[in-house]
């Protein structure tokens, strides 16, 4: 792990003096004039050296604060809370150099747990039809809306460290299946044209730890992925296809179809996006030891002249259940049990959105949750959750206010719960 990071901080040194010396070439052979300084609402400002070949900055802040009413009906009584919070608070920077054949990102998360968020360096390769990345970020091997930018999210609540703690922000699929966004690793991502469709394929080997990447990490093991999104009707404006609003407004109908896979080598968290939160389970051998994590995610999104749609589906199962759950390996992991370590089962998310020419968006969604099996300590209950939510545009997106009111029925046998949500937010970006 030492090396990765090693590698990790040579690779953003290096990247970082080809940007400074192109720049210096570019200035001293260029007039002042030939570099510009421009600021873009809803993207942040943006610095380019030189006409050619010269370095690209960009920075961005967001900060979206909230306020956020819970009322909780369970067996155990019905009980009411509220909160104001600030849901996202981050500073972003990239920089690209060497007519894009280098890049460089880093985010800060000033709500989370960790600083850094992503920090990644990338070289350009096939003609700048690939990029070869290393470090920390979103990963390639989730459903659809975990790969989006969370700034723009159809709902806004509060999200730490890149992660929905109460699920509100991107629904129960992404809560039970997915959690952390980000995973540290080695990244390869393509894209061509086969006559007018629009094929993008990526694939990567991680740390199988989720955001850890900066951090100590436990357990053997790599998690093992790829996707691939096709677009029957060419590319979408900017980067739409992993947005689920409509908010550049397609002026032709747009789609893409999106697989997705990975497979955790002994992953030590319920989702294989944490590290060593399972510390109960042995081997034959009486060794502390861990089952195979693997996901598969499905998705599509539509688009045209503001209304979108998106589906997605994803299942998460284990391989390797020759495991027990006490130390002198007498008492082997069932299917049942299997169930109170991992999270197992299937999600469906179906989520739809319209937004009209003066920036008002509406939306609604329905997200319902499966467990493989379950007994009182399972980790993913039979759940169901419906999300309606109004949004504004404003000032190119720099500027949006939401409000959204989730109900969520979890049936859990030991404690049956309904919990009703209303968030209203507020977010600029600068």
């Amino acid at each position: 792990m030492i090396a990765k990071k090693m590698i990790f901080i040579y690779g953003s040194a290096l990247l970082l003096f080809s940007n400074v010396v192109n720049a210096q070439r570019n200035t001293s052979k260029l007039m002042p004039k030939d570099s510009t300084l421009m600021y873009i609402n809803g993207e942040g400002t943006f610095l380019r050296l030189g006409k050619k070949d010269g370095a690209t900055f960009n920075l961005a802040s967001t900060v979206q604060s909230g306020y956020q009413y819970n009322q909780l009906d369970s067996t155990n009584g019905k009980t009411n809370s509220n909160r104001l919070s600030l849901n996202m608070v981050r500073v972003s920077f990239t920089a690209s150099g060497l007519k894009d054949k280098v890049s460089l990102g880093i985010v800060n998360d000033f709500t989370g747990t960790s600083g850094i968020l992503e920090g990644w360096v990338g070289i350009s390769v096939l003609n700048n039809h690939g990029k070869l990345i290393l470090g920390q970020k979103q990963t390639n091997t989730n459903n659809r809306l975990a790969m989006a930018d969370e700034r723009y999210a159809s709902i806004m609540a509060q999200s730490i460290a890149g992660k929905s703690n109460d699920g509100i922000t991107y629904g129960g699929l992404m809560q039970n299946f997915v959690g952390s966004t980000r995973e540290g690793g080695i990244f390869f991502e393509t894209n061509f044209n086969l006559n007018k469709w629009r094929i993008y394929p990526s694939v990567s080997i991680t740390t199988g730890k989720g955001q850890n990447f900066f951090s100590t990490q436990s357990g053997p093991g790599f998690k093992y992925g790829g996707r691939i999104d096709v677009m029957p009707m060419g590319d979408f404006i900017k980067n739409g296809a992993f947005v689920a609003d409509d908010i550049y407004r397609e002026p032709k109908p747009k789609l893409a179809i999106g697989v997705a896979g990975s497979y955790n080598v002994k992953a030590n968290s319920p989702i294989g996006s944490d590290n060593g939160l399972i510390t109960a389970l042995y081997n034959n051998s009486k060794v502390q030891d861990w089952a195979n994590y693997r996901k598969v995610a499905a998705d599509f999104i539509y688009k045209n002249n503001g209304f979108a749609l998106v589906g997605e589906y994803i299942n998460g199962s284990i391989y390797g259940k020759n495991l027990y759950t006490n130390a002198v390996a007498t008492t082997k992991l069932t299917d049942s049990t299997a169930s109170a370590f991992y999270n197992l089962g299937n999600a469906f998310n179906v989520q739809a959105s319209y937004i009209t020419q003066g920036g008002w968006a509406f939306n609604g969604r329905f997200s319902h949750i499966t467990p493989e099996t379950y007994i009182p300590t399972s980790l993913v209950h039979n759940q169901t959750w419906y999300t309606v939510g109004v949004n504004k545009y404003l000032s190119g997106n720099a500027l949006k206010i939401g409000l959204n009111v989730n109900y969520i029925q979890d049936n859990n046998s030991a404690l049956l719960k309904k919990m009703l949500t209303g968030n209203l937010a507020i977010q600029l970006i600068f």
